[in-house]
């Protein structure tokens, strides 16, 4: 979802961007309200704009608020701006702030939390409900692992029966080095997806495919130089019986 500008003040190589809001929770509460879960996980992204300068970021400072009521919850952010939504419910507004040098530009969205309605039979929860799968990279330095370079994504959902070619994401490679482990984990996700599938990516086009053993929720790669430069896809799917009900996908590329 799309957050809203709120109180921005910001100097790029195209000028100067001024707004001020004098009650955010007015202008928040006035967006579209998106649904979530108690405890649902969620990330921030930014993009540079690039039609207005794409000015390089040095080392932002971002942070993640709910208001309510004229109370504050601030929200703990992980490396990757990945954060949970707390489990009370109720309608809140989600404040966020990215500050870098003198510059600062707030956005606010508009969420309610609250548990799903019961799902159908046969349908899956809705995606944003269903638990992602991480990817960490293990090294001599941190054996305890930190988050590895991903993207994420829905291929289909609840709904599979457009058969439309998916075309396979250029994804941004992440730093490893031979002797590394890169640890692919999706034993959070509930309901377990029916098959996993791992697919080397060339050029753009499936190279390999191997399926993963029903009973596995984890795989590892181990990082020689032979596999620098490759890229991977982790493919899970869900069925009811014969028909595909749920597709997503994991897109990682070492470097």
């Amino acid at each position: 979802m799309p957050l809203t500008e709120a109180n921005i003040s910001w100097s790029s190589s195209t000028g100067e961007v001024t707004e001020k809001i004098e009650d955010i929770e007015e202008l928040g509460l006035s967006q579209e309200p998106v649904k979530v879960s108690p405890n649902q996980p969620a990330t921030l992204d930014f993009k540079e704009n690039e039609e207005n300068g794409g000015d390089i970021w040095t080392d932002p400072t971002i942070t993640a608020a709910l208001w309510k009521d004229g109370e504050e919850t601030k929200l703990e952010l992980d490396d990757i701006s990945e954060f949970r939504f707390p489990q009370t419910e109720g309608n809140y507004v989600l404040e966020v702030e990215f500050i870098d040098r003198a510059n600062e530009a707030q956005y606010l969205g508009n969420i309610v939390i609250e548990e799903p309605a019961e799902q159908k039979a046969g349908h899956l929860p809705r995606f944003t409900h269903v638990e992602m799968p991480s990817l960490t990279k293990l090294d001599s330095a941190d054996p305890n692992g930190e988050i590895f370079d991903h993207s994420y994504s829905e291929v289909c959902w609840n709904d599979c029966e457009d058969k439309r070619a998916y075309n396979m994401p250029d994804v941004h490679s992440g730093d490893a080095e031979a002797g590394d482990r890169i640890v692919v984990d999706w034993g959070m996700m509930e309901p377990n997806p029916s098959e996993v599938q791992l697919i080397e990516i060339v050029d753009g086009e499936e190279a390999s495919e191997e399926a993963i053993a029903t009973d596995l929720t984890a795989i590892t790669i181990e990082v020689s130089e032979q596999e620098l430069g490759k890229q991977y896809s982790v493919q899970y799917l869900w069925r009811d019986g014969e028909e595909l009900i749920g597709h997503s996908r994991l897109d990682f590329k070492l470097q």
